[in-house]
């Protein structure tokens, strides 16, 4: 994992992650967040999770990806975890007209992603509802649900 930082990723590639690991590296009460944003993404589209070592620097994640498409990547942390939404130009633009609906850190997050052709790349760390929201509603933006009975709780 890292060092000197709140939030340390699993950066040993020779760790075998398991559910009950992450349960344990995340402790409460952010491993409900963690449950919930995989029972949103379960119950919402057709993208199956794959458990990725993305190196050093990235760690391990929850890739969720279909057809060579991912919707997003999820980094398990301590005390948190870290979501990535890649947002092309329409997404860049949906995000911009919704801008003051989403929480100052998220704004901010936004407002200092570069610029690349193909997007932004939104990470946004989850800490409480507020960020949950957060990452249902940009997920929403990069893909709409597969369904409209989508409820954030």
């Amino acid at each position: 994992m890292q060092k000197n930082s709140k939030y340390q990723r699993i950066l040993d590639k020779n760790i075998t992650l398991t559910e009950k690991r992450i349960s344990t590296i995340m402790g409460s009460p952010i491993i409900k967040l963690w449950k919930q944003i995989r029972q949103f993404l379960k119950k919402n589209y057709d993208f199956q999770p794959e458990l990725l070592f993305y190196g050093s620097k990235y760690g391990w994640c929850y890739r969720y990806r279909r057809k060579n498409k991912t919707l997003c990547v999820l980094y398990p942390e301590t005390k948190a975890f870290t979501v990535l939404v890649t947002l092309g130009k329409k997404e860049t633009e949906h995000f911009k007209q919704r801008f003051s609906t989403f929480n100052k850190d998220t704004q901010k997050i936004f407002t200092n992603a570069r610029q690349y052709h193909d997007g932004k790349w939104i990470y946004k760390r989850v800490l409480n509802i507020s960020d949950m929201n957060d990452v249902e509603s940009l997920i929403k933006i990069k893909k709409e649900p597969k369904n409209d009975l989508v409820t954030t709780e």
